[in-house]
């Protein structure tokens, strides 16, 4: 029950939600126009009788044709025509004091809310002030009749008057707070899914989709944090032995493998330790929190389980080693000259058989 409301309350939130809120107004309107038609016949007033049944033929019209978003200017134009002209004729044969105009009062903040949603209709404020204006016309128009002119049907006791007006009130109430909490939701919807797209652009500028390693431009953000804080730090620089070899004999789709698994066992050593970069093509550069004696071990870690995975490609197995070249945060105080220093050794691994960490010349 609670997760069948959760899942209107979300799906009246969002975009698609226009025609369920019609429903709703479409839903209530029918039932109070047919409360009054009823109600009007067992007092026999004829005229109001003939127009609520009207407005509820209408009005069920109106639910069973809403089914999308289509035209929504539409269906406000007749919920709004429909209440001024319930409010006027109300009030002539009623008199003021039975509280019609509420509706007039209530349907305005639906309006804006209604056609600010609909993106095919234009100028929807400047449309939905002028109904504004129109409803609190009639509402001026209702005191002023009721109070020159005496009303046409007269003489019910004030217990009946009172009762009509209070559910008048409440009615009008109703409409009010279930659009409130409809607007609320929609602002908690929208929110939610500009948060959604934020992660998202957030992810793609900072993050590899290849491999889901942080990219180039974002490092230097983290560096920044590295240096204002005063615990040290490593970097390491690494680099997949004979990678082109990879590519040319078993395919990129073999290489896309291949760097995806590396990249996997690099961040799982590093876990919250440090952060992980994809440098560039097959290099990845590491920040580690700690010592040089740390992040050689870290290093040499990540070295062996990479020596002892096998990647599978299709029908091929693969095995791979990396370089690494590891600097610590005295060698140099900016992430240019420490990256250089770490490339500088990883080339020398490079020179020296491959496979290995260096951390000093």
């Amino acid at each position: 029950m609670i997760k069948a409301f959760k899942d209107f309350f979300i799906k009246m939130s969002s975009d698609e939600g226009n025609a369920v809120r019609f429903r709703i107004i479409y839903s209530f309107c029918f039932v109070i126009h047919s409360f009054y038609a009823i109600l009007f016949a067992c007092f026999g007033i004829t005229e109001l009788m003939i127009f609520n049944i009207f407005s509820s033929f209408m009005y069920l019209t109106g639910l069973l044709a809403v089914r999308n978003n289509r035209f929504t200017i539409v269906w406000i134009l007749l919920v709004s025509v429909e209440i001024m002209l319930h409010s006027l004729v109300c009030s002539y044969f009623l008199g003021y004091e039975y509280q019609f105009c509420l509706y007039s009062l209530a349907i305005i903040p639906v309006t804006y809310f209604m056609t600010y949603l609909d993106p095919e209709i234009k100028h929807a404020v400047v449309m939905s002030s002028v109904l504004a204006v129109i409803q609190l016309l009639v509402m001026i128009l209702c005191m002023d009749w009721c109070g020159v002119n005496s009303s046409v049907y007269t003489g019910y006791p004030n217990a009946l008057i009172n009762s009509i007006a209070r559910l008048n009130l409440v009615a009008a109430s109703v409409i009010l707070v279930s659009f409130s909490v409809m607007f609320i939701g929609k602002i908690n919807f929208d929110l939610n899914v500009l948060k959604s797209q934020n992660d998202t652009l957030d992810h793609l500028a900072n993050y590899d989709q290849l491999t889901g390693l942080r990219n180039r431009n974002h490092i230097h953000e983290i560096f920044e944090q590295y240096i204002k804080c005063t615990e040290p730090y490593c970097v390491v620089l690494g680099d997949i032995d004979d990678f082109k070899h990879v590519n040319d004999t078993y395919g990129h789709s073999a290489g896309d493998a291949v760097l995806k698994t590396v990249s996997s066992i690099i961040r799982e050593n590093v876990g919250d330790g440090g952060e992980v970069c994809r440098w560039g093509g097959e290099e990845i550069l590491i920040l580690l929190k700690g010592s040089t004696e740390n992040g050689k071990h870290t290093a040499e870690k990540i070295l062996d389980d990479i020596r002892d995975t096998e990647v599978l490609s299709g029908k091929h197995s693969i095995k791979v080693t990396m370089t690494f070249g590891l600097c610590d945060y005295s060698d140099a105080m900016n992430i240019e000259k420490l990256i250089s220093l770490a490339d500088k050794r990883l080339y020398i691994g490079k020179k020296n058989g491959k496979n290995k960490v260096v951390a000093a010349n």
